[in-house]
């Protein structure tokens, strides 16, 4: 365990917090926005509506959080991250109920009339989705069953990318600049119209 006389106060009272109340109010202004995204008024057209979707980027902001704090806090107290215990809890936190309702979507599907090429594109998709790569390869466009999986396609992956990025960096701090520049390199693609950063930006 690594002494913490030498750590700034603020940070070892941010360290040492295991809740974080405002995030309740957070969470709950995203699932508002997302909500109002789906369920505007059709008359509504513009920033008005599309505005509800920055509530997915919102959770992916606190999720994010979240998961650099608990890793942060790994760090300190041992020195370094058990990776195969962090994906062993993830994998069993989303996994079993994930892969439940993909199942009885499966199901559904198959047994359920459905118009148009709508169920073939479902099963066309179910790699995909199965793989947590939808937000990659499916179109969103028009009538996609099981079209969510993307945003937790995204997170996903950002559990498989950001703690290895940690671990290479040697460091939560330096890690930080590998982000950035991502970051960056993603709003100036789409800036300048480069259709090739779109998915970055969606992934990220």
């Amino acid at each position: 365990m690594h002494s913490t006389q030498n750590i700034n106060p603020q940070y070892a009272a941010f360290m040492a917090q295991r809740q974080f109340g405002s995030l309740d109010g957070l969470r709950a202004l995203s699932i508002l926005g997302v909500i109002w995204h789906h369920t505007a008024p059709s008359w509504l057209t513009g920033a008005w509506v599309h505005a509800g979707s920055q509530g997915v980027t919102l959770f992916f902001a606190i999720s994010g959080f979240l998961i650099t704090t608990l890793l942060a806090r790994e760090w300190q107290r041992c020195g370094a991250v058990d990776f195969k215990a962090f994906y062993m809890r993830r994998a069993l936190r989303i996994f079993p109920l994930y892969y439940g309702v993909l199942a009885l979507y499966v199901a559904l599907v198959w047994l359920v009339p459905h118009p148009g090429e709508a169920e073939a594109q479902f099963f066309d998709n179910l790699i995909y989705f199965a793989t947590y790569t939808s937000n990659i390869f499916v179109e969103l466009e028009g009538r996609t069953i099981f079209y969510y999986a993307w945003s937790l396609a995204t997170e996903e992956q950002f559990y498989l990318i950001w703690p290895t990025v940690m671990l290479l960096a040697g460091s939560v701090a330096r890690a930080v600049w590998p982000l950035v520049a991502v970051l960056v390199a993603a709003v100036l693609g789409q800036s300048w119209g480069y259709a090739g950063w779109s998915v970055v930006s969606v992934s990220l």
